[in-house]
């Protein structure tokens, strides 16, 4: 009886220390191993039901560092590590941005498009009043607009948007993912000055939800419109193809920027 009660402490310590040895080996860019996989799924659980437990027009502008709080000590570790990868090493060339909040935010409210809701947004005053002033236009031209579909993001709501695609995706691979959701502090959105907004159509086209395409997006009028139109009022496509960046083809991501 002794001889098996220690075969099975034996067992158990052997399986603790490997365990503990995947979750502290290096990380695979391309494709995170199965313990690791777990700690990915338990900080964005953990992320998840902090923002649901919050106010929606809170949800945008989260604090980095109120949102690592309610992490624990395995999943703040891991989380830590993700986030202290140089973001060149998963293949995003980008700038890396302030952290600082803008001075004043425009409170956008959730608008209803086809299938689903933009959720309360928020945008810098000066980026918001050029965005109206190109709708306007662009209504009078074509008789169509774009909504917000998000604005400005914090660094923390970044730090959640990171862990959901990569929890979301099959691979769990950073290099992946990086493709598509910026690391907090690097993406657009979070720029406090010339910050980005995605839009979204009047009937929910917005290249990336419901298994949209980037082709989507592109062949939309209101997309044709902007291409021409849009840097009269201080917008940027951020993002053509082939870019620069390691960031794939977004026709609906564009940032502000003064002239």
């Amino acid at each position: 009886m002794k001889k098996f009660l220690l075969m099975i402490l034996m067992l158990v310590l052997i399986t603790f220390l490997y365990l503990s040895y995947l979750f502290y080996s290096g990380i695979n860019i391309d494709q995170l191993n199965f313990v690791q996989r777990w700690a990915a799924n338990s900080v964005f659980a953990s992320f998840d039901n902090y923002l649901n437990s919050i106010p929606k027009d809170q949800r945008a502008i989260v604090g980095y560092d109120v949102l690592m709080n309610q992490l624990n000590f395995i999943e703040r570790n891991f989380a830590e590590r993700i986030f202290s990868i140089n973001p060149k090493t998963i293949g995003f060339k980008g700038p890396k941005y302030s952290k600082e909040k803008p001075g004043k935010l425009v409170k956008v409210e959730s608008v209803k498009v086809e299938g689903r809701e933009t959720g309360i947004q928020y945008c810098p005053e000066h980026s918001y009043n050029d965005y109206l002033l190109m709708m306007e236009k662009m209504k009078k031209d074509i008789g169509k607009q774009l909504h917000i579909d998000s604005g400005y993001r914090s660094p923390g709501k970044q730090a959640y948007l990171f862990f959901y695609y990569l929890t979301t995706s099959s691979e769990y691979s950073l290099k992946e993912n990086a493709k598509w959701i910026a690391m907090p502090g690097y993406s657009e959105h979070g720029n406090p000055v010339n910050n980005a907004i995605d839009f979204t159509s009047e009937n929910g086209i917005n290249g990336f939800s419901d298994n949209q395409t980037a082709k989507d997006f592109e062949a939309l009028p209101e997309f044709d419109w902007l291409m021409k139109n849009a840097n009269q009022f201080n917008f940027y496509l951020s993002y053509p193809k082939d870019n620069p960046f390691g960031v794939a083809y977004e026709p609906w991501h564009w940032h502000w920027e003064s002239k």
